[in-house]
């Protein structure tokens, strides 16, 4: 693709440049709901979110009910105790929750975050990332879509676990 985003990260000067795809008219959002969608992030024949874009995360599997994603942060995205920033894992989950979402959905169905909650487990440290992000859906009904996350090291302990709701927006 020739908007291809990209991140580069200078950790000798500090510095983080990076651009983001430009974000689909409206006709063309509604084609990120349904497995298809998905498998064409995927494939590169698409791409994420812009704001999934700017967290870091990379699509890396999807499923009926569930996504995998992956998070290689850099010194950018940690705290001043030195781990990954809260807010930052935060984002990863959210990003998940919907993607998951949009495995269950038909084309054309809208969604939005409705609640979220995050239990921060135990720090995530550079050294031991990329980290891996695992959404399921565990409901999908009419008006919402309950999905189960969690967020893990390479050395696969759990950093957080969350829960959210998504509305639904059926046409």
């Amino acid at each position: 693709m020739d908007d291809a985003p990209f991140d580069s990260v200078d950790p000798v000067a500090r510095g983080r440049h990076y651009s983001w795809p430009a974000l689909p008219d409206a006709a063309e959002r509604s084609v990120h709901a349904g497995l298809e969608a998905l498998r064409l992030i995927i494939d590169g024949e698409r791409h994420l979110s812009p704001g999934a874009h700017t967290l870091g995360v990379r699509l890396s599997a999807a499923e009926v009910g569930a996504v995998t994603m992956t998070a290689e942060p850099a010194e950018w995205a940690l705290n001043n105790g030195g781990t990954v920033h809260g807010g930052i894992v935060s984002g990863w989950v959210d990003t998940a929750l919907g993607y998951a979402t949009a495995t269950v959905v038909e084309e054309g169905v809208g969604y939005s975050t409705l609640d979220l909650t995050v239990r921060y487990i135990r720090a995530l440290r550079l050294e031991r990332t990329p980290a891996t992000i695992r959404a399921e859906v565990e409901h999908a009904g009419r008006s919402t879509c309950v999905v189960q996350v969690r967020v893990t090291d390479t050395d696969g302990r759990t950093c957080a676990s969350a829960s959210g709701v998504m509305m639904l927006f059926r046409p």
